[in-house]
């Protein structure tokens, strides 16, 4: 049997912290970030920008499952399990579904698609079509904001889980701000978490 709703939306809110902290590490210590902050970090933790891209892709590929996963397992933890009728828009849904196998094939499975050679040779196969490598270092901020568009976009519905999603997607857009940003205590540890949606009548 499934989980209970409230245990399932604790790692909703999992996957948000995680891809809203890395997001913010990535606007620091990526690319875009300033020299002394990225060579201080990069003394600290050695090629950090990697651990940080992988974090937020991970935790990104969590999160496109949750909203695009079709014919899903009943453990599986999808968007429709808290309301029939909360849904992302299209446009949306199909750019979170393009990002999907990239995830994949460059961060997830040890596979001849990673080869560029091999994707140039099959590039006009059905697969090859799908298995491109994206330019990670300008795609990995737009990922995290299509994400939070999102939940954003869920939030903005109605329905019985209108008001966690609502203060999720108020923790994300703060800790992407701010790194130092104090997460929500009802947003936090499974005791927390449901004491709070409890209170809501969840």
């Amino acid at each position: 049997m499934a989980i209970d709703s409230k245990d399932a939306f604790l790692h909703v809110i999992y996957d948000y912290r995680c891809l809203a902290t890395a997001g913010y590490a990535w606007s620091v210590a990526g690319p875009s970030g300033t020299q002394s902050v990225i060579e201080s970090a990069d003394k600290l933790l050695p090629e950090v920008g990697t651990m940080i891209q992988d974090s937020i892709l991970l935790h990104a590929r969590s999160l496109i499952d949750f909203y695009t996963k079709q014919n899903p397992r009943s453990t599986d933890i999808v968007l429709s399990r808290f309301s029939n009728s909360l849904a992302i828009n299209s446009t949306l849904m199909s750019y979170l579904e393009d990002k999907k196998h990239p995830i994949e094939v460059h961060l997830l499975h040890l596979t001849d698609w990673r080869d560029v050679s091999h994707r140039t040779n099959n590039a006009n196969t059905a697969d090859g079509s799908t298995r491109g490598r994206p330019d990670w270092n300008v795609e990995n901020t737009v990922i995290v904001s299509k994400l939070v568009e999102a939940l954003k976009e869920v939030s903005q519905q109605q329905s019985q889980w209108q008001k966690p999603f609502t203060e999720l997607h108020s923790a994300v857009v703060a800790r992407l701000a701010d790194g130092a940003f104090d997460w929500p205590v009802n947003l936090r540890e499974k005791q927390e978490v449901e004491s709070y949606l409890v209170g809501l009548g969840l």
